[in-house]
């Protein structure tokens, strides 16, 4: 079910070396002058939405130049933003965390014949987890137009370098 990835992921195949698409690469972000929206750091590299355009749950491409069995290859995934993928990890942590002092906590009191309302405590961290996950689907969804904005920009961005594809 492609549509229950929360960072989706694309392979292009490329018919340049490895080498020759990194270098490609770099001299096209230094022709274009650094920005915030192309950035390149070796084999790594992120493309960027402007600010007037974000959204919560706005997307960044990030991207790098692999090599699988010979091929060379561009495997580039998208994500939200950075704060806001952190303030999701952050959740996701807390959430886990708390459902599993829970857990101990309702193991305990069933062991001394308490009323177990550890329990609930992990059933509502679980609860807030799928809440999370299904928000961020739906985020996903509402940003797909700027996905495919970026992967255009990526297609553009590598025709400019002389990226050759297969």
């Amino acid at each position: 079910m492609p549509n229950l990835k929360l960072r989706p992921t694309f392979e292009i195949p490329l018919a340049d070396g490895r080498q020759q698409v990194i270098e490609k690469l770099r001299n096209e972000y230094q022709r274009i002058a650094p920005s915030d929206l192309f950035q390149m750091f070796g084999e790594y590299g992120e493309l960027h939405l402007p600010s007037i355009e974000h959204r919560l749950w706005s997307p960044h491409l990030s991207f790098y130049v692999a090599e699988r069995d010979r091929v060379s290859l561009i495997h580039g995934r998208f994500a939200p933003r950075l704060e806001v993928w952190t303030l999701v990890w952050i959740i996701h942590l807390a959430m886990a965390f708390t459902a599993f002092f829970g857990l101990a906590l309702a193991y305990s009191q069933w062991f001394v014949g308490e009323s177990l309302w550890g329990l609930a405590v992990a059933i509502m961290a679980a609860l807030v987890i799928v809440t999370l996950y299904i928000v961020a689907s739906i985020g996903q969804q509402w940003s797909a137009d700027q996905m495919a904005s970026l992967k255009d920009r990526l297609d553009e961005l590598l025709e400019r370098a002389g990226v050759a594809k297969p």
